[in-house]
């Protein structure tokens, strides 16, 4: 037989179970509110994440590529084939390359733009000017990637072999690209606007 080595307990008696402190008495989490502004910015960052793992996917193809889907769930969009896009992803031998659904990304981070510009107050301002700017070279990409197209901006995602050129790609993903550009012009953003009395 084993002996219990538990010796500071008789053998046959008890101990109680502590009991929970009376509701009311513990102390709530702080909760985190999040501003529109700021939740306009999650939500353009996940449709720029997710060209960019598609773009890096195709150059350098990795079985196991970063999922967004958990950022997906909690903005909120329910449009669970963008989870495919990196996996996707491909490009071809003359080095161009196809990302699923690029019409709609590209079209879903040029209307988060124009969000953006107009809940931080940024029109006609040197910042809302940049924002324009991106929004048109974005529109050129998009122009680019479906030429002869009467529907340059669909409302949902299509499958389509779009390919595009590296170089172009480059000018959109890449260190200097449009979207390193709106990276920084949100980070400025969010940094005035949780600077406001009102946060």
């Amino acid at each position: 037989m084993i002996k219990s080595t538990l010796s500071a307990i008789p053998e046959g008696q008890f101990q109680p179970v502590p009991s929970l402190p009376p509701v009311g008495l513990v102390e709530p989490r702080a909760r985190t509110v999040h501003s529109p502004l700021e939740l306009h910015v999650r939500r353009l960052h996940y449709f720029m994440d997710l060209l960019q793992t598609g773009f890096r996917h195709a150059l350098q193809p990795d079985p196991l590529p970063r999922s967004l889907r958990p950022e997906r769930i909690a903005l909120g969009i329910d449009l669970p084939e963008l989870d495919t896009v990196p996996l996707w992803s491909l490009r071809r031998a003359d080095g161009a390359v196809a990302i699923p659904f690029v019409e709609f990304i590209i079209s879903e981070i040029g209307k988060t733009l124009q969000v953006i510009a107009v809940e931080g107050g940024l029109a006609g301002s040197a910042e809302g000017d940049e924002l324009v700017v991106a929004r048109a070279d974005l529109r050129r990409v998009l122009e680019q990637a479906s030429p002869g197209s009467s529907t340059a901006a669909p409302e949902l995602p299509r499958l389509g072999d779009i390919f595009l050129s590296r170089d172009l790609l480059e000018k959109v993903c890449g260190p200097e690209g449009i979207l390193r550009t709106v990276v920084r012009q949100c980070e400025v953003l969010l940094a005035v606007d949780s600077a406001r009395p009102d946060h």
